[in-house]
């Protein structure tokens, strides 16, 4: 008898010392990484919309560009000009409609970042917007129609606060050869 309770105490103390994953901010997958050559420490967060029968595929990202944290949307098979203006609605509760704003995008001239990015002004705008809210619609107004789609951004502040905590990209301390 007296093995079972240390038994199960020993598992409750094991399951209590495991830290908790920082891959995930709520529905945010966080990257962080270090490059081993150069020392560079970038953290991203991103938000992916892949789901069956929906013709959206939609990637939401959080990362450092050119010094400072920057919004971005990639949505695939959609030509999109140099310049567009996207709709973002943050959903407060499952009952109430999206509280819409217009934000400017543009194409980034840079081959890494993909997709449409922010203004960083305009990315702070955006992350604030959402605030907590769980949902946001996101519109995109086309010459051959409108595109809406729903995404889960539970955690965006999160994720928001842990790309500005390292933008711009820190320099880690290399160890000498």
């Amino acid at each position: 008898m007296i093995s079972h309770w240390l038994a199960t105490i020993a598992a409750l103390v094991l399951a209590q010392a495991q830290p908790a994953s920082r891959a995930n901010e709520g529905d945010w997958y966080v990257s962080d990484s270090t490059d081993n050559n150069t020392g560079e420490r970038e953290v991203y967060a991103f938000r992916l919309h892949l789901k069956q029968g929906d013709p959206n595929d939609v990637t939401l990202t959080m990362r450092c560009s050119k010094g400072k944290p920057t919004f971005f949307i990639e949505w695939d098979d959609i030509p999109f000009p140099d310049q567009t203006v996207l709709t973002i609605g943050p959903v407060a509760t499952p009952d109430s409609e999206p509280a819409e704003e217009k934000y400017l995008f543009e194409k980034s001239a840079d081959i890494l970042e993909r997709g449409l990015r922010a203004s960083p002004e305009t990315s702070a705008k955006i992350v604030s917007a959402i605030g907590q809210a769980k949902y946001v619609v996101i519109t995109a107004y086309l010459a051959s129609g409108n595109r809406t789609v729903g995404i889960d951004v539970t955690g965006a502040q999160r994720a928001w606060s842990r790309v500005v905590r390292h933008c711009p990209i820190q320099i880690m301390p290399q160890p000498p050869l």
